[in-house]
């Protein structure tokens, strides 16, 4: 939750000629994703939308904000090599650098719980 806030928060800066939608895949008790790591999915062309699928482990990992964070950072790298399959453009930059943002910002907020006593982790 704090990571799509912190996505969130921070995506109108976001000057891009494809937009991603990073869909995250969570396992569950009847269904669980057929697939293993990021996959793409479907492609609007009206809205120039990439949706990419990432599939979560059965058991959740010990940092999910950092988790969280490399999975859009193979995201990023899943649809660069579709743009590329594809031919289409697409300028990965802004996605990373407001990733690093959105990293630096977990990271703060870390720092800020380890600071006050009694402070639940991420």
């Amino acid at each position: 939750m704090r990571l799509s806030r912190s996505v969130s928060g921070l995506r109108d800066q976001l000057d891009s000629e494809l937009n991603l939608n990073v869909e995250f895949h969570v396992p569950g008790h009847l269904l669980a994703p057929d697939f293993q790591g990021v996959r793409t999915g479907a492609f609007r062309k009206a809205d120039r939308l990439l949706k990419v699928q990432v599939a979560l482990p059965v058991n959740p990992p010990e940092n999910p904000y950092a988790y969280g964070v490399q999975a859009i950072r193979d995201s990023i790298d899943e649809a660069e090599a579709w743009s590329k399959r594809r031919r289409i453009e697409f300028d990965p930059t802004p996605f990373r650098s407001l990733l690093a943002l959105v990293e630096a910002n977990g990271q703060a907020g870390v720092d800020d719980q380890e600071q006050r006593p009694g402070a639940a982790r991420p």
